[in-house]
């Protein structure tokens, strides 16, 4: 049986924020590196007061962090937060008890589990593109990929440093993998073209990862996506159609990559022509997990990444999934404390509510112009 990296954990807390979200943030952590592949062995946590600019955190956590390195064979460290490129450098060099040990932030770790998942060449660009963004021009690889190039007079422009020939490089890989990117990019851009002429409306499933979405997505359109129950299981923009029975009409259905407790915006923009779907769309279903105690705290996540990529305006049916899990009662307080938002409990993986949640569609399509298929129309009558 093959040996999972040991892994050790180590969040930021601050005393002035909400501790629950603080240790939802490092609970998410640990998610994580399970799905990257990697077994926590330790969560160490660090006080905003000893942190240092240097290495992020302090010299004595630094110390105890290199004894657990030590001691458990110690593979990656994880830092809980979005660090400098100069900050990660540092850490590995003050850690170094081992050349086998890497360090990663936040945003690293979730690069690297999208490097896992990812299966077509538009999301191998678009982390690609992430990386080069979060790193900078001092990533790990270009000096020794320039020292290899020959980096002599002959490379360099008249009184141009180091430093300056390193980002002119970095800004030479951004933009070689941009225009990749527009090229893979261009089918998708065309087929949503096509769509949008086509005057059929686009119903997209949004939610933070793990909710639930590609279930629904599989339940309700007549294309199936993978199933898996990890984060980050769908990363590439899936397109299927649905057909609404009552006005006789298919309309477009997407899903998109779900979306966690601090995503960097580094990675938003990178996924932005993934994100395009939901964008474009008519109509969002924004998929929670309502067994989750901290459901209310990822509603909000998903609805400031919203607001980042300008979705914030969309009309929203919130689908309450997982009802299964919950008892009557509970199904009753919850379906409350959501008040005279438009919201519908289901289970997508036992089907449970998804008639009633396609109607919900179909009204608000309606209500935004849909109109029944000609073949449909003595129904209109008979209103």
């Amino acid at each position: 049986m093959e040996q999972l990296p040991k892994t050790i954990i180590v969040g930021i807390t601050d005393r002035k924020l909400d501790y629950q979200a603080q240790r939802s943030s490092l609970d998410e952590a640990s998610l994580l590196v399970e799905t990257y592949g990697g077994e926590v062995v330790e969560v160490l946590t660090q006080n905003t007061s000893h942190r240092d600019s240097g290495t992020f955190i302090g010299s004595g956590k630094v110390e105890e962090i290199k004894r657990l390195v030590e001691d458990k064979g110690v593979e990656i460290v994880v830092i809980n937060s979005d660090l400098k490129t100069s900050q990660l450098y540092n850490l590995a060099k003050a850690i170094g008890v081992s050349a086998e040990c890497e360090v990663w932030d936040r945003t690293q770790l979730i690069l690297e589990i999208f490097k896992k998942h990812a299966s077509t060449s538009e999301a191998k660009l678009q982390i690609k593109l992430a990386e080069l963004h979060h790193h900078g021009p001092e990533m790990a690889g270009i000096g020794e990929e320039m020292s290899q190039q020959g980096g002599g007079i002959g490379a360099r422009g008249i009184g141009e440093t180091q430093t300056e020939i390193m980002r002119r490089h970095w800004r030479d890989q951004i933009s070689a993998v941009k225009k990749k990117l527009e090229k893979v990019s261009l089918t998708r851009n065309q087929q949503m073209k096509h769509r949008r002429k086509s005057g059929v409306p686009t119903v997209s499933i949004v939610g933070y990862t793990n909710a639930g979405k590609s279930t629904l997505f599989n339940t309700l359109g007549e294309k199936e996506d993978l199933v898996k129950d990890s984060l980050f299981a769908t990363l590439d923009s899936s397109v299927s159609s649905m057909y609404l029975q009552n006005v006789g009409r298919k309309v477009y259905l997407s899903d998109t990559i779900g979306f966690i407790q601090d995503l960097p915006t580094t990675l938003i923009q990178a996924f932005s022509s993934t994100l395009q779907e939901s964008v474009n769309a008519d109509l969002l279903l924004h998929v929670v997990d309502i067994s989750d105690p901290e459901y209310y705290l990822k509603i909000q996540t998903v609805k400031q990444i919203l607001s980042e990529i300008e979705m914030q305006d969309k009309s929203v049916i919130y689908v309450l999934n997982k009802m299964d899990r919950l008892s009557k009662s509970q199904q009753t307080e919850l379906s409350s404390q959501f008040g005279d938002k438009l919201h519908i409990m289901v289970s997508a993986s036992k089907k449970t509510g998804i008639d009633d949640l396609i109607l919900l569609i179909e009204k608000q399509l309606v209500k935004q112009g849909l109109t029944r298929a000609d073949h449909l129309s003595y129904l209109d009558q008979m209103e």
